[in-house]
């Protein structure tokens, strides 16, 4: 498995590691043709090869193409920082061709930053607005003149619903990251979603005492430390509403004199007494360092900044960048940062890959790959993104034919920053992408989300992650019975866990998720490793548990609560399942028997194959909601007592098990990834 030092040091000196070669003609190797951007401000020469910004060395680019230019070209961004307001675009008529690609580098040393972000002037602070500020606060709060089109926005933020993942949000930066709206209640002294295993579910939330029927109206706990609400414009509610798997961020539409609140429109399934809650983006709750507050009639920003922090930054930018059918892109040594969007987003097109970069900082999610053939992220640092950090979408479900895109050795930490329900450091959908080599970990996300066919997440550590959330996994996949031919390998999965009264999975093969294959898995310390939610056709063999308990559990929600997916006809069990051509080939030849599942008993968890795993202080089998040991095939299992060892000694599993006569079908020493560049944040606060 390749490195991350060697991928940058593949990039650093030219190695044809990644498929790049000098157009050769006639046997005379051509040089790739150099352009050079200088950082924001520079004042510094133009020269024929030098240009003032991003989009103008790109039209040069263009332009080339145009008279036949075939040679790789680099468009090298200098040391410093690059802005930008709106996305750099990049397409066909920028094209490279294999071997011979359009490269955009940063410079060597790695500081060469694209944001999306723009410096904040000062301004003065009306008396009316410091009025409204509590007294420790009037002498720390400081105003800044907005952009008009931050002016402009008729709310800092979009929704937050079950399936809009992904909002566009407004994030207030100074040098070290991002600070956050004003909120209620602030967070306490650890308020990261899971920064260790004592970190505090309740930190920075209260809880919801009464609800009104129909789902708008609430009274939190707590009410009299409330802040005055009565004055308080563009004010927002989020919350666990109903389901501890479920976050949504909502405007709130008035307060009434007995502070009961009224949102704009309902969370999905309504709102639960207990359930967590704060309010966020109110004057009234900036009371302490690193929040924020925007007065969209006067344009101005209201902060409390960090002590020693010399100026704010605002992010502007949607996106970094757009590649729409762009072919043979290379973007490499570059950081990326501060979009109120995804940071790269890339539509169509082949063989395109962001490597040896850091992603950090945005608003939505750091790459998205989708109808891309060929490409994908390799070697790099992603961090603090807001929601999903990287999506892939490639090949065509209809004919199984593969996409070829990837994320390999890279690492991803603190991802779901934002929205912190349905998103995961990779997100896997079409057919047949791979995800090798990756360290995820904390984080409150899922590691991976897949979806589709024959996907591949092999040789990754998992660790740390949804913790304070229920009924969700680590790596995730469900609610399409055609989903099927996956394969998650040899990966190193540990220390997940939630806290009391809440539980999670390792992996969770959600709402009849069947044909998968999980083999030669190292699990270590973690809540229900593998659960089988009422599916079929799925492979658990040659896996070790390690005080991760029950070893596998599978449950046939299908014969009990999940029965009427399984019937109605506008259910979206059955619109996933009409939607794959399962009586066409290649489905016929593939799936003999899937599309006449649904008239054969299609509420029974079958013919899953537990074979061959060894558990080691870990309970066996559990079975629940009608499951039946009799309907799988369940052999060869070898269950280890005595004491446990030390949950992060991979060596001294390996003598454990060898002292006791049980071959290991996986090599714990080899299964970390301590290669990857170290977790790049360090304040919980952020």
């Amino acid at each position: 498995m390749r490195s991350a030092a060697a991928l940058l040091a593949a990039v650093l000196v030219g190695s044809p590691l990644f498929g790049f070669t000098t157009e050769v003609r006639g046997g005379e190797e051509k040089a790739p043709l150099v352009l050079r951007v200088a950082p924001t401000g520079d004042l510094g020469p133009r020269r024929d090869n030098r240009f003032a910004d991003l989009p103008l060395a790109l039209a040069r680019v263009a332009a080339l193409r145009r008279q036949g230019e075939g040679r790789a070209i680099v468009v090298e961004l200098e040391p410093g920082t690059h802005r930008i307001s709106v996305p750099v675009r990049i397409g066909p008529d920028h094209a490279g061709k294999a071997g011979s690609p359009l490269i955009l580098r940063g410079a060597a040393d790695g500081s060469s930053r694209l944001v999306g972000s723009v410096p904040l002037a000062p301004a003065s602070l009306p008396l009316r607005l410091r009025a409204r500020l509590t007294a420790s606060a009037r002498g720390a709060v400081r105003a800044y003149q907005l952009p008009e089109a931050l002016r402009r926005e008729p709310a800092y933020r979009a929704p937050r619903r079950l399936r809009e993942t992904h909002p566009r949000v407004t994030e207030i930066f100074d040098a070290d990251g991002a600070l956050r709206p004003a909120q209620w209640p602030n967070p306490g002294p650890n308020p990261g979603p899971n920064l260790g295993p004592n970190a505090g579910l309740n930190s920075g939330w209260a809880t919801v005492a009464t609800a009104a029927p129909g789902g708008l109206d609430f009274t939190p706990e707590d009410a009299p430390r409330l802040p005055d609400l009565a004055l308080e414009r563009e004010m927002w509610a989020e919350g666990f509403w109903r389901w501890d798997w479920l976050m949504e961020t909502l405007p709130v539409a008035g307060v009434d004199q007995r502070r009961r609140l009224e949102l704009a429109e309902p969370p999905y399934e309504g709102i639960r007494a207990g359930a967590r809650m704060r309010l966020v983006h109110a004057l009234g709750a900036l009371d302490e360092p690193g929040e924020w507050w925007r007065d969209r009639e006067s344009g101005l920003l209201l902060a409390w900044p960090f002590p020693g922090a010399a100026s704010l930054e605002a992010s502007l930018a949607e996106t970094l960048i757009r590649a729409d059918g762009a072919r043979h892109l290379r973007i490499e040594r570059l950081r990326l940062e501060r979009a109120r969007g995804d940071l790269v987003v890339v539509q169509g097109g082949e063989d395109i890959e962001i490597r040896a970069s850091e992603m950090a900082w945005a608003a939505g999610r750091a790459a998205v790959f989708e109808g891309v053939t060929g490409g994908g992220v390799s070697g790099c640092t992603v961090h603090d993104i807001g929601a999903s950090a990287v999506r892939l979408v490639g090949g065509d479900r209809a004919t199984l034919q593969r996409g070829g895109l990837f994320v390999r050795d890279t690492r991803f930490t603190r991802f779901s920053r934002l929205s912190r329900t349905q998103n995961s450091a990779i997100e896997l959908d079409g057919v047949g992408a791979e995800a090798s080599g990756n360290l995820m970990t904390d984080a409150i996300g899922y590691a991976i989300y897949l979806r589709g066919n024959d996907h591949l997440f092999r040789g990754n550590e998992v660790a740390r992650l949804i913790h304070g959330l229920s009924d969700t996994g680590a790596i995730y996949a469900g609610r399409d019975f055609t989903a099927r031919g996956s394969i998650i390998e040899d990966n190193y999965i540990h220390d997940i866990r939630t806290v009391p009264g809440m539980e999670v999975k390792g992996i969770y093969l959600d709402d009849m998720a069947s044909g998968f294959t999980i083999r030669r898995n190292l699990f270590v310390d973690v809540q229900q490793p593998v659960f089988i939610g009422g599916g079929s056709d799925n492979t658990i063999t040659r896996n070790v548990f390690v005080a991760s308990s029950p070893m596998v559990a599978l449950d046939a929600r299908g014969l009990t609560w999940m029965k009427p997916s399984l019937t109605e006809a506008d259910s979206e069990f059955r619109a996933a399942f009409a939607a794959m051509p399962l009586d066409a080939p290649p489905w016929r030849m593939r799936y003999p028997k899937l599309a006449e599942a649904l008239n054969d008993e299609p509420g029974v968890a079958r013919n899953n194959q537990i074979v061959d795993n060894v558990s080691i202080g870990s309970d066996d089998l559990a079975l629940t909601d009608k499951a039946e040991a009799g309907r799988q095939i369940i052999l060869f299992n070898t269950r280890l007592d005595g004491p446990v060892p030390n949950p992060g000694d991979l060596d001294a599993l390996a003598r454990f098990t060898a002292k006791r006569g049980v071959t290991l079908r996986l090599d714990p020493s080899k299964m970390r990834r301590d290669g990857l560049p170290a977790s790049p944040f360090t304040d919980a606060r952020r």
